[in-house]
């Protein structure tokens, strides 16, 4: 039987897209498949056999001057100015995809990838919890003179010939043909006591992650941390600076593999809610203290994941930029909270639906 091939379209937007694929491709790899992977994300993520890394970038998400902040305008300016030069980026990728006997189509969630499958004639899978046409509706309102972006990109998605909806979704309204997976999250590769061996963690110390899901840490303060004791803070590169000088900080080199050993090694976790995050501190049962970009239509898809499912804590934007979370660290983990079951295995669940599709 000749090898199975896929071909995996990724945004960029962050690095949660990049993570949750990371697993259904890792399934993919160990089942002999070839996957050739497409996107802006750093390779990092994808260094499995069978696998071909493409730094390139099909669609550009929201562009945020910081992780908590969108700029509406100019996101839509880019795509506007992108759906003018895609055609001629549709041609190229269907050369590619006759040229490399691709099977299948995967998207998460670039639109474009759609368009490319139907022009190749392929089957295309999407695979994500939200469409960005369901983002960029949210702005319509006051952005109405970008509907036709909006009902541009709908139509897009509508070409799918499957989607598989992960948990925490919007309505899958623009699809045909809808089938639910479980959650995709990806399992620790190292225990917790080697993990804090690596960071030199004093054993008396709890741990906590500060992440904004591969965006920067922005300008939120984090002098607070000068005032605490009994941590060790784990921080982003862009924080170094303000921190390097604390014994019990120690930064994340921005090359490290199999982020999720960080989150599951974790006493709490700090940040911004995203898909990716939000799904490994529940499987790993990672206490969260989190914030929300403004206006952003993901949040109520996100907090109501984590009041349900997660020993989490909102803080408030304005508050958690001034670096007011420190004083719940504590009493977050100290809470007593049972964690409910749920079914992680979605990447197996994904990767064997891809297989029979292709």
């Amino acid at each position: 039987m000749p090898t199975q091939t896929f071909a995996f379209y990724i945004s960029g937007h962050g690095f949660g897209h990049a993570a949750r694929q990371q697993a259904i491709i890792r399934e993919l790899s160990n089942a002999g498949a070839h996957v050739h992977v497409k996107t802006p994300t750093p390779q990092k993520f994808f260094d499995f056999p069978n696998v071909t890394y493409h730094n390139a970038r099909y669609d550009i998400g929201l562009i945020q001057p910081d992780s908590l902040t969108v700029d509406v305008e100019a996101t839509f300016a880019w795509y506007r100015d992108f759906l003018q030069h895609q055609p001629a980026l549709i041609e190229h990728e269907v050369t590619f995809i006759r040229e490399h006997n691709i099977d299948v189509i995967v998207s998460d969630m670039p639109p474009i990838a759609f368009e490319i499958a139907d022009a190749a004639d392929v089957p295309s899978v999407a695979c994500t919890h939200f469409t960005w046409d369901w983002v960029y509706g949210q702005y319509l309102p006051e952005y109405d003179h970008h509907a036709d972006i909006v009902q541009t990109l709908r139509a897009t998605y509508n070409k799918a010939t499957l989607a598989l909806q992960m948990p925490f979704a919007h309505e899958f309204d623009m699809f045909n043909t809808i089938e639910p997976i479980p959650l995709v999250i990806n399992m620790p590769t190292k225990s917790v006591t080697d993990v804090r061996a690596e960071f030199a963690v004093p054993d008396d110390h709890k741990v906590c992650l500060l992440s904004m899901g591969g965006m920067t840490w922005g300008d939120s303060d984090v002098s607070a941390l000068r005032n605490i004791t009994g941590w060790t803070f784990w921080v982003m590169p862009d924080m170094w600076q303000h921190v390097s000088d604390l014994p019990y900080c120690r930064m994340i080199p921005t090359d490290t593999p199999d982020y999720q050993n960080l989150i599951a090694a974790a006493d709490v976790l700090v940040g911004k809610a995203g898909w990716s995050t939000v799904a490994e501190v529940i499987a790993h049962r990672t206490p969260v203290l989190y914030t929300l970009r403004d206006g952003y239509s993901e949040n109520s898809l996100l907090e109501r994941a984590l009041q349900e499912h997660a020993n989490c804590r909102y803080v408030e934007k304005s508050a958690f930029q001034t670096g007011a979370w420190v004083a719940y660290l504590d009493e977050l983990v100290q809470a007593n909270f049972t964690w409910a079951s749920i079914d992680i295995n979605g990447a197996g669940v994904a990767a064997k639906r891809l297989l029979e599709l292709a």
